[in-house]
This record gives structure tokens, C-alpha cells and sequence, in this order.
């Protein structure tokens, strides 16, 4: 088994979990160092070797990331409210949130900081509160009518602004268009020089910026079961680490005071290259893949498998757990038959049916390839033909549930077990979806191409489950996938060049393939007629026009913006 437990955000936090892997109890209770290896090899012995190691491993973290969302409010006052009222009333409002203030007559204008993002909220104010279904402007605002009701006050958010550079620039507009402006705690800013005050006030505020902390570190758990040779298990999960994050920092101990052998780390998240590691579901289901093969390396017979594998049913959590047990105690809570039947069917490990029916062809192949390991390790008796039985006899639940014939456990089509007939019905089409969506979101090139690789990697995966019948298809999907993909890249590359004060046309899709992307071993050989490839070379030709008119219209957004500085505010 292979689990990600935690994450480290600071030195502190890593020193507390270097401590945790690196100390152990006693039969008496007390803690006692126990033997810590390095990525290199080397043992930390001393407190002050870990110091040492500790100190370097802690250089490549980055700070936590600022929270830079700010929202301009305005206040409509009723009635008489004394201008002490005012301030207790915005005070209570915001907290501990920095924020400026501005009075005229009965209206006041509020400029602060905020914990909610503020894209989403400048998304619905540029389209419209009318033709949004978002309720998170309605929230804030309530929060601020309630929270300022004793000062007959109602709250109307007007603008809402995400990045540090627009948040000095609105707070400078502010400080500017408004007179008698005035901080938390009642001093009043100068207007005479707006920038410069803007620039001050800001200063102030950084320190109360504090925005969600950055997974720094992470700490793995590389297990196996009871009897499993620990010293195999170490090299295993070393050679993981080796393979999977090359060139970062890491340290391994194995625990022993349990009877099943577990091994755990402390990885770096970010590399002293700049790489960062991520761990989506393609992203584990790819290190108990390594983690597996090297395990069997050593000589320790172990298959990678995820929950459908086995069908078993979903885990619960625990508001599951609780809700459950409150609803055997108090007859008065209520709780869902979905969330009883959850915890009930995972306590007395019953198989999920639907998920057996549906992926019943996928998880017989993955335990005909179970059994094939074990044969392999010689693995015999009755693991063996427990393996192969349920391997032979999950292909045939589906087919009997729809009346038909049971299959055979090997494709006419290919001559491999446990193949899909259609890629679409795939089980990993869902998290496929989701990571070409992710590509979406890259800012940059570098994380692009590491988010392409993901997607390619879950279509390498999917290639390998489907029958030769369904190949070309699945190849005419992944092109057009992999087509969209360095359309995006290209368009990154021209955005970063011209950021970077070059300029020139956007790279064609094809020409960004060929040079920014390591290559891919592909053994495919598809043999294209002519109609394909004059299809595929009209696309090419429309995506440089796509390319083009692109640049084009980045260009005269840039100038309508270099234009007018307003157009930058998110409303």
C-alpha cells in the first residue's frame, strides 16, 4: 500500500514530522531515535545531523501565499448613525481585515480586504447579478447587512479585485476619489499624495495578508503485510522515490512496532530546480504502479490495484461515521439511508454490484494479472486459486445479470484479458476529462507541459485496455485532445515571449510539439490514407490561422488596456 498521510507547509511543521519519523516508544513508553536514511544514503545519527539536514531540506520551501482579494462595499446608511457607531459597526464587520473608509452623507464606501476569492465575484458583477446563479455575493452581503444591523446599516458589494498590483492600484483610485478617507482605526489618509499613501497603507496591511499555506513537504507511507522482508520493502520504496522525484531531498525509517511492515518518508514538494510535485489520482495510481514493480524487483510479490479493482464499496468519512453513530444513540437525528448504507456496507466489506456489472471485464484482467505475478513469484496453494477463480468468475457476472452467454476471459480482438469495447465507457474516462480540463487553468508553459504529461499518461494507460477494434477511434480522440493541448501551449509561449519584451506570432501548434515537448515513446504505426492526411493538414493550416488571429486580438486588448487603466477592474 502507498499513502500520502500529510503535508509540511514550514520549517516548523517539517522539523515536527522529521521528529515523528525519526522517534519511536519504547516497551517503557519512551522515545528513543531509531535509524533515518537520506536520499543519498547517509544515516542521521545525532541531533545535530538532523539539524543539519533539516536546515538544507527547508531551503527549497516557498513562503505561504499571500491573500490579495479585496472587495469595494458600499453602505447605505438609515436614519442617523454618529460617525463612533460608523466605526465600531465596520470594525465588527471586518474583524481583524484591514480597510479603508470613506463618509458622504448617508452613503459610506468601504474598501477591505476579504477571505472569499474575489474572480468568482468579479465574474458575476461583470455579467451581471441577473444572469448569475451565484449566491456568494448574497452571503457576503448579508453577513455585512447582520453583522452592521445595530447601525441601520445595508451592505451592496460594488467591485472586487484579486492580484496585488490591481489591489495598490484600486486603493490609490480610492484614496483619490474620495474625500476625508479614513483607516480601521479612525485616522485619516492624506490625499495630497495618493500613491505614496496607497503604497504606505499597503505596506501596513502585508503583514495581515495571510493566505492558505503551501504544501512544502509530504509525508508518504510505503507498507506491505506481516512477514514481508522490511529490508526489500526500504529498497522499494527508495527506489520509488528515486524514480518518481528525482532531485528532491528525502529521508526514510522504517517503523517496527507493528506486526505489518511499514516504511516512512518526508519528500520535498519542490525540487531546488523548481520542479513541484503533485499528486492527483493519475498521480497516485502511478506511484503504487512503481512502487509495485519495484517491490517485485526485490523479489516480493505485489500487483498495484485501486478500489474498483477489488469492488469494494466506498469508504466513508468521518461525518459519515459520526452521523451514523449519533442516529444509533438519538432516535431524534435524522440521517440519509445513503450515508447508513455507506458505513454498513463498507464495516461488513460487501461488494459494490453496480461497480462489479459495470467494470466487471476491467477487474477480472487486473486479477488474471494478479495471479500471473504470484505464478510468477511461485506463489501456490490456495492464494493462487482463489486469485484465478475470481479473475474467471467476474467476467461472467455481467453477462449473466444481462442474460447472455458468459465470456471467455481472453479478447478474440487482441488476446488480452480484461479489455473495454469502447474507450468512452472507460472507468478512467472521468478523471481523463478532469485533467484535460486542469489544462485549462496553466499559466505558465512549464506547468503546461506538466500537465500534458499527465493527460498523456492517463491516454497511455487507456490505450492499453482497449481492443485493436477500438483503436483507431481512440487514436483519432487522443490527436484531437493532444491538438487542443499545444494550441494552449503555443499560445503560453507567445504570451511569455511577449511578457518578456520579445515579440514575433504565436508558434504554430505542430512547431511547439517538435521543440518544447520531450519526445514520447510511441510505438503506434498508423497507416493514414490520403483523405486523413489531407484532413490532418487542413487542421494544422487552421490552427496557425487560430494561432494568428489570437495574437491579434491580444494585441488590441493590450492597447485598449494601455488605453485606460479602469478597464483593469474587475466588475
Amino acid at each position: 500500500m502507498f499513502k500520502v498521510l500529510s503535508s509540511a507547509a514550514n520549517a516548523k511543521q517539517a522539523g515536527a514530522l522529521l521528529a515523528y519519523i525519526g522517534a519511536r516508544a519504547n516497551e517503557q513508553g519512551e522515545k528513543r531515535d531509531i535509524e533515518i536514511f537520506t536520499d543519498s544514503g547517509q544515516g542521521l545519527a545525532s541531533a545535530q545531523d538532523r539539524r543539519g539536514f533539516l536546515h538544507q531540506f527547508t531551503q527549497a520551501f516557498e513562503p505561504q501565499l499571500e491573500n490579495t482579494n479585496f472587495i469595494e462595499v458600499r453602505f447605505e446608511l438609515a436614519g442617523d448613525v454618529t460617525d463612533e457607531a460608523l466605526s465600531e459597526a465596520l470594525n465588527a464587520a471586518f474583524g481583524s481585515k484591514p480597510f479603508v473608509y470613506a463618509r458622504t452623507g448617508d452613503s459610506v464606501a468601504v474598501y477591505g480586504h476579504t477571505g472569499e476569492r474575489a474572480g468568482p465575484l468579479a465574474k458575476i458583477l461583470a455579467a451581471g447579478r441577473a444572469n448569475s446563479r451565484g449566491k456568494a455575493l448574497d452571503k457576503i452581503e448579508a453577513g455585512f447587512s447582520e453583522a452592521m444591523g445595530k447601525a441601520g446599516i445595508r451592505a451592496v458589494v460594488t467591485a472586487a479585485v484579486g492580484n496585488e498590483r490591481k489591489a495598490q492600484y484600486f486603493l490609490q483610485k480610492f484614496i483619490r476619489a474620495h474625500n476625508q478617507v479614513r483607516q480601521a482605526n479612525g485616522q485619516a489618509v492624506s490625499s495630497k499624495q495618493p500613491t505614496k499613501a496607497a503604497a504606505a497603507i499597503f505596506e501596513e496591511w502585508r503583514s495581515q495578508l495571510s493566505g492558505r499555506e503551501r504544501r512544502n513537504a509530504y509525508h508518504l507511507l510505503f507498507s506491505a503485510r506481516a512477514g514481508t522482508d522490511a529490508q526489500a520493502i526500504m529498497a522499494a520504496a527508495r527506489a520509488v522515490l528515486e524514480e518518481r522525484a528525482p532531485g528532491h531531498k528525502f529521508v526514510l525509517a522504517h517503523h517496527a512496532e507493528t506486526k505489518h511492515v511499514h516504511i516512512h518518508a518526508m519528500l520535498q514538494a519542490r525540487s531546488a530546480d523548481g520542479e513541484r510535485l503533485t499528486f492527483y489520482k493519475a498521480d497516485l495510481h502511478a506511484w503504487r504502479e512503481a512502487y509495485a514493480e519495484k517491490a517485485r524487483e526485490h523479489g516480493i510479490a505485489m500487483v498495484a490495484t485501486r478500489r474498483y479493482d477489488h469492488a469494494m464499496s466506498r469508504p466513508y468519512t468521518k461525518e459519515h461515521a459520526g452521523a451514523y453513530k449519533r442516529a444509533q444513540h438519538d432516535a431524534r437525528y435524522q440521517v440519509s439511508d445513503k450515508a447508513v448504507a455507506r458505513v454498513e456496507d463498507k464495516r461488513q466489506r460487501r461488494m459494490d454490484r453496480k461497480l462489479i456489472v459495470a467494470n466487471g471485464a476491467t477487474i477480472a484482467g487486473v486479477w488474471q494479472q494478479t495471479a500471473a505475478v504470484m505464478r510468477a513469484a511461485g506463489v501456490t496453494g490456495q492464494a493462487l486459486t482463489a486469485a484465478e477463480a475470481i479473475g474467471k468468475n467476474l467476467l461472467q457476472i455481467p453477462a449473466r445479470r444481462g442474460g447472455e452467454k458468459p465470456a471467455d476471459s481472453v479478447s478474440k480482438d487482441s488476446g488480452g484479458p480484461g479489455l473495454i469495447s469502447s474507450f468512452l465507457s472507460h472507468p478512467g474516462m472521468k478523471e481523463l476529462t478532469r485533467l484535460i480540463g486542469a489544462t485549462e487553468m496553466a499559466q505558465t508553459p512549464l506547468e503546461m507541459r506538466q500537465k500534458m504529461a499527465r493527460v498523456n499518461q492517463a491516454l497511455d494507460e487507456m490505450r492499453h485496455t482497449l481492443p485493436n477494434a477500438e483503436q483507431p477511434r481512440f487514436e483519432q480522440y487522443r490527436d484531437g485532445v493532444n491538438d487542443k493541448m499545444h494550441d494552449r501551449l503555443a499560445r503560453l509561449q507567445f504570451e511569455q515571449q511577449k511578457g518578456a519584451g520579445g515579440g514575433g506570432e504565436a508558434a504554430p501548434e505542430r512547431e511547439a510539439r517538435g521543440r518544447d515537448l520531450p519526445a514520447r515513446d510511441d510505438t503506434r504505426q498508423p497507416e493514414a490514407s490520403a483523405q486523413h492526411a489531407e484532413k490532418a493538414r487542413q487542421r494544422v493550416q487552421q490552427q496557425k490561422d487560430s494561432a494568428k488571429q489570437k495574437g491579434r486580438q491580444a494585441d488590441e486588448r493590450d492597447r485598449k488596456t494601455q488605453r485606460s487603466k479602469v478597464d483593469e477592474y474587475e466588475r
